[in-house]
């Protein structure tokens, strides 16, 4: 349980309080702790730092850097825990409500000075250069149709007086495949698949977990959240280091044999697997 838990815990929010005395960030711990979830979950599936995740639950706001940007921090928080986004947008300030806006004074500003110059367009020096520009214009597509016609009537000529000495190349056959050259070449791909599957560690993912493996030099072989339903398979070089988020939900296979991930759980709270050396 994370220390913010811990401090909402000592001072309990009544479940029949008005909305309108939380402030945001013990209505986005009470709407968390609904849902039965930890800090740490809400960090690893929003992909979020959990600094900044207790930050927000501590009312710290100014570290979110703009009032958008908090604003859509806070809708995919509530997300997460399942709760209304709109609601918990609600929940903030009042100077973190809406943006300033400032589009509509730039358009004063374009239109103060429009008008303090005058309608420019009906300067009689305009006309002017107007039709000074459009009479540049067609003298230079005058100009390239002439250029155009010369050099293609040149390269009718060159061509006429090269069409007798023209040479036919022709490309040689290309061999065909084999279908068995194929198949050998598809059933080694297959058996490569096969052997890095049965030397590495396989990991199978039934939720959205968040995970981190590097190697033994410290080089990371994978990091961040992966999606339900997906599979990986990572090898390096020995001993594999290993972080595994929501991990009683991952299924695990070490050089091609079931691998238990639960007895490396570290805190049952926060259902994470932590393996320093795997060999």
């Amino acid at each position: 349980m994370s220390q913010q838990d811990n401090l909402h815990m000592d001072s309990p929010v009544q479940v029949n309080q008005a909305a309108t005395t939380l402030t945001l960030g013990q209505w986005l711990v009470q709407a968390r702790q609904a849902k039965g979830m930890s800090a740490q979950d809400v960090s690893s599936r929003s992909n979020r730092a959990l600094r900044q995740i207790e930050a927000l639950e501590a009312d710290h706001l100014n570290t979110a850097g703009s009032a958008n940007l908090l604003r859509a921090i806070v809708r995919h928080y509530a997300k997460v825990v399942g709760a209304d986004p709109e609601e918990a947008v609600r929940h903030l300030p009042a100077e973190y409500q809406t943006a300033v806006a400032t589009a509509p004074v730039r358009a004063s500003r374009v239109s103060e000075v429009v008008s303090s110059q005058g309608a420019p367009l009906k300067s009689p020096w305009i006309a002017k250069t107007w039709l000074v520009l459009l009479a540049l214009i067609v003298m230079g597509l005058l100009a390239y149709w002439v250029l155009f016609s010369r050099l293609t009537q040149k390269s009718d000529g060159a061509q006429k007086i090269t069409e007798p000495n023209q040479v036919q190349v022709v490309a040689p056959p290309v061999p065909a495949v084999e279908p068995a050259a194929v198949a050998a070449a598809q059933v080694a791909t297959d058996a490569a698949a096969a052997n890095a599957a049965s030397d590495g560690l396989n990991l199978k993912f039934k939720v959205a977990s968040w995970v981190e493996i590097k190697d033994a030099k410290g080089t990371v072989l994978l990091s961040g959240t992966q999606e339900a339903g997906t599979e990986q398979t990572i090898s390096g070089e020995l001993p594999l280091k290993v972080k595994v988020g929501n991990a009683s939900q991952v299924e695990a296979t070490w050089k091609g044999q079931p691998y238990d991930l639960k007895a490396a759980i570290v805190s049952k709270s926060k259902d994470v697997a932590k393996i320093d050396a795997l060999n």
